[in-house]
C-alpha cells in the first residue's frame, strides 16, 4: 500500500474556503436579522393612517342636502272619450266662424256666432237641457255653478239659481260677446241654453263642422258644431296616496311630465293627447271599455333639499316628526320625508347644523 501525503498548503486552502463559507452564511442571518428588526421597529415607529385614526367627532355625522321629488306610483283612471259630434243649441245660419289654431275647444271661449248671436262654449257635467231663472234648482243649475267657479267667474255654489250665479254667466257671456249690444241677450236673472254650445268635456281635441254661411239645426248632429276626435277625455287618480309632501306636483306620461291637481285630476290638454298616444294606455285599454287604470309616477314639480340620517339619529319621533341632535347638544326639528338605501330622510325646520350625532342616546325630542 503507497501512502500519498498531500501538502500542507493545500488543506489551509480548504479550510479557509470553509471558513468564508461559515461566515458568509452568518454574515447573512445576520443581515436579515437586522432588517426584520428593522422592520418591526419602522412599523411600530409609523403613524396610524389618518382614516384608521380616532376623530374628535367619533359618533357623528355630517349633514349634506340632496334634491327629494317624493316620488311614488299612482293608479289613474283613464276615460276614454269617442269621435262622435257636437250639436249647436239654436238653428240659423253662422254668422261667425273662428276654429281653435290649436284643434283644442275650451269651456268658456267662443268659436260661432249664428243669426249674429255669440255662441259661448261651455262644458258642464251635467249637460244644459233648459233654461234656467231665479230659484231653480237642479244638478244642472249645480253643474254650471261649479263650471262657472272654474273658469274663475266666482258666484254661488248653493245649488240654487240665485243672483250671483246670474252675474257670475252674464260676465263670463259679455267676455266672449265683444259688444255691448251682444251682451243684452242675456236676460236680466235668466241663463238661457241658446247661448251655450254645450261640450262634453272642459277641453276637447275636434275639427270645426260648421263655415261661416252654412246653414245649422239645433240639437242635431247631422250639422254639428264640432266633430270630436276619438282620444282621452279625462284622467283622474282612483286616490292620492297619504303622507305625501305637500307642493305642486306633476305625472309623468310618455316621458314627459304634465300637471296633475291636489283633486287628482289631470286636465292639461296636452296631457289628454299624450295619454291617448300612449302604448302603455293603448295596451292595456280593452275594447268596449270606457275606463282603463293606468300606474304613472306621481311627484313633486320642484323637487326639495332633504339630509340622508340613520333612523338612529331621531329623537323624540311622533309620526312623521321628531328632532335630530347637534353635537352641542341642542335638538332640532325635523320631519321624516322618506326612506332610501335604508336611511332616513328628513327636512330640517331653520338653518341645519353642520354635524349632529349619529345615536343622541335620548328618547326626547326638547326643540323649541
Amino acid at each position: 500500500m503507497m501512502l500519498v501525503f498531500r501538502s500542507g498548503k493545500n488543506s489551509s486552502a480548504r479550510t479557509r474556503r470553509r471558513v468564508n463559507g461559515v461566515g458568509f452564511v452568518a454574515a447573512c442571518m445576520v443581515a436579515c436579522l437586522a432588517a426584520g428588526m428593522g422592520l418591526a421597529v419602522g412599523l411600530e415607529r409609523m403613524a396610524t393612517p389618518p382614516s384608521l385614526s380616532a376623530s374628535p367627532d367619533a359618533g357623528s355625522l355630517a349633514l349634506g342636502s340632496e334634491d327629494f321629488d317624493d316620488a311614488r306610483s299612482l293608479n289613474v283612471d283613464v276615460t276614454a272619450s269617442p269621435a262622435g259630434g257636437v250639436a249647436f243649441p239654436v238653428s240659423g245660419r253662422v254668422t261667425f266662424a273662428s276654429c281653435p289654431a290649436d284643434g283644442v275647444v275650451r269651456s268658456g271661449s267662443h268659436e260661432y256666432d249664428v243669426d249674429g248671436t255669440p255662441l259661448v262654449s261651455l262644458h258642464t257635467d251635467t249637460p244644459l237641457y233648459r233654461d234656467l231663472a231665479y230659484g231653480d234648482k237642479g244638478d244642472d243649475v249645480t253643474a254650471l255653478q261649479n263650471e262657472l267657479a272654474v273658469l274663475g267667474y266666482g258666484g254661488s255654489r248653493s245649488g240654487v239659481f240665485d243672483w250671483a250665479t246670474w252675474d257670475a254667466w252674464r260676465r263670463l257671456y259679455a267676455a266672449n260677446a265683444g259688444t255691448a249690444a251682444a251682451t243684452v241677450k242675456v236676460q236680466q236673472g235668466a241663463f238661457s241654453r241658446a247661448l251655450a254650445v254645450w261640450l262634453p268635456a272642459q277641453a276637447m281635441s275636434v275639427s270645426c263642422a260648421a263655415s261661416l254661411g252654412s246653414t245649422v239645426t239645433g240639437d242635431s248632429t247631422d250639422s254639428p258644431a264640432f266633430r270630436s276626435l276619438a282620444g282621452v277625455a279625462s284622467v283622474k287618480a282612483a286616490s292620492l296616496p297619504d303622507g305625501r309632501i305637500q307642493g305642486d306636483r306633476v305625472v309623468e306620461i310618455n316621458g314627459k311630465d304634465y300637471p296633475i291637481g291636489d283633486d287628482g285630476i289631470v286636465s292639461d290638454t296636452a296631457a289628454l293627447q299624450a295619454m291617448a298616444g300612449w302604448s302603455t294606455y293603448t295596451g292595456a285599454r280593452k275594447d268596449g271599455e270606457d275606463t282603463t287604470s293606468v300606474t304613472v309616477t306621481y311627484k313633486l314639480k320642484k323637487p326639495i333639499g332633504v339630509y340622508s340620517v340613520p333612523a338612529s339619529a331621531l329623537t323624540g319621533l311622533k309620526g312623521s316628526d321628531g328632532c335630530v341632535v347637534a353635537t352641542d347638544g341642542t335638538s332640532v326639528k325635523a320631519h321624516v320625508a322618506g326612506s332610501s338605501l335604508g336611511r332616513t330622510l328628513v327636512t330640517i325646520d331653520g338653518k341645519a347644523p353642520a354635524r349632529i350625532k349619529a345615536d343622541p342616546g335620548q328618547a326626547a325630542c326638547d326643540a323649541r
